[in-house]
């Protein structure tokens, strides 16, 4: 291949090919999410694809029965063009997104829309119990809309997966759902291929594809619940890193002083800000005779203190369009932090203030929205899957 200079080309290897034709099927997916319908030549415009590309997406979409010809649009003259649109009733797919204390399930059609969801408190068990109570929530959206029908199944946990820390367990995270093992156990007892994520790349992915994240392709997602964690999206693709596990925001190191972490460092953001943290600081300062606004108040001034500090390191690293604050925080809680930050600090932003910062709108659903896209997306990639394919942990 040579360019415009007659200077050749590297040729893509089959991996970078195949990356390549999974992230305009997607490119073309999300525009028709957003638009509802358009022709091939507006998805061409659309895209910033070739014509001759859209004609073989759409091709291999509309085999798969992704996408449909929705007739011909009414025109004054020449030819009409015919209008493709997402096959909403062509599937589902089923999210759920579960901590040691709550769940969320979303099943969504083809289109993003969501059918149904539910939610309730986690059960108090161990081990295989877990399979279990999962899988029976599997059984319960698949005896009402069909497991023929079901794409796959999202599995959404706080992470990181395959890591052992030398204190306790993360805040709020299931050890056994913590091994990426239990994907494939899940998908051997339902049937349908299963994609284990963790919550804070889940919830960037919900938002990008319903929240406050639509229409950018470059932002972090700071998840805060139990723990704290950090969603990564880059060019509109959600980044993981080597094992899968980036965006431990929780443990960007805030004070190397500060208060012991359960990851083995100390001062690390998690202790200050995270809902564990709060419990923790409230009862301290209860026990010290302070009352409890007195005490909430004092909390907020000091982890928005120390998410200023991870904010300006994020911003520094990635320079991102904004970064967006949620999590399965209390969204009045959420308000409070992110008030208290009115004044961020210098980074390579040099628009102050501007944009810098946004609060979620979805709030804890973020994750769960976020976990029922991701059989979605895994269906765009092409060719029949197999063994190694079915149990997808990482989403390329």
């Amino acid at each position: 291949m040579l360019d415009g200079n007659s200077t050749p080309l590297p040729a893509l290897s089959a991996n970078s090919a195949s990356r390549v034709r999974h992230h305009n099927r997607r490119v073309l997916l999300h525009a028709l999410r957003v638009q509802g319908s358009l022709s091939r030549a507006e998805l061409a415009r659309a895209t910033g694809l070739t014509p001759q590309a859209i004609a073989n997406i759409v091709g291999d979409l509309i085999g798969a029965g992704l996408v449909r010809e929705a007739g011909r649009r009414k025109a004054k003259r020449g030819q009409p063009p015919i209008e493709i649109e997402i096959a909403k009733d062509g599937g589902y797919a089923l999210g759920i997104r579960i901590d040691a204390t709550h769940y969320h399930a979303v099943a969504a059609d083809l289109a993003g829309d969501i059918i149904e969801t539910r939610e309730g408190a986690a059960p108090a068990v161990a081990g295989d119990d877990w399979l279990q109570f999962l899988g029976g929530i599997y059984a319960d959206f698949a005896q009402r809309f069909g497991a023929d029908r079901c794409l796959g199944l999202g599995l959404v946990t706080p992470g990181p997966f395959d890591t052992s820390w030398p204190g306790i367990p993360t805040p709020g995270a299931v050890s056994s759902l913590q091994s990426r093992a239990i994907a494939e156990q899940l998908a051997e007892k339902t049937g349908s291929d299963v994609l284990l994520e963790n919550d804070a790349t889940a919830a960037a992915l919900g938002e990008k594809l319903y929240g406050e994240a639509r229409n950018l392709n470059d932002f972090f997602y700071v998840f805060i619940g139990e723990g704290v964690g950090g969603g990564i999206v880059i060019r509109a693709e959600p980044y993981r890193g080597n094992r899968g596990n980036a965006g431990e925001f929780g443990h960007a190191i805030i004070d190397p002083h500060g208060p012991q972490c359960y990851c083995g460092n100390r001062g690390c953001l998690g202790q200050y800000l995270s809902l564990s943290a709060m419990r923790r600081d409230l009862a301290e300062a209860t026990a010290r005779g302070e009352d409890a606004d007195t005490a909430l108040e004092g909390w907020i001034a000091r982890a928005g203190e120390a998410l200023s500090f991870g904010l300006t390191t994020v911003e520094n690293l990635f320079d991102p369009e904004t970064i967006i604050i949620g999590g399965a925080a209390p969204p009045a809680l959420l308000e409070k932090l992110v008030a208290n930050l009115r004044t961020l600090r210098p980074s390579v932003r040099q628009d102050f203030g501007v944009d810098r910062l946004r609060l979620s709108t979805l709030g804890e659903r973020s994750a769960a929205l976020g976990a029922s896209a991701l059989p979605i997306l895994a269906a765009t990639t092409s060719g029949p899957a197999n063994e190694a394919q079915r149990v997808l942990v990482l989403l390329v």
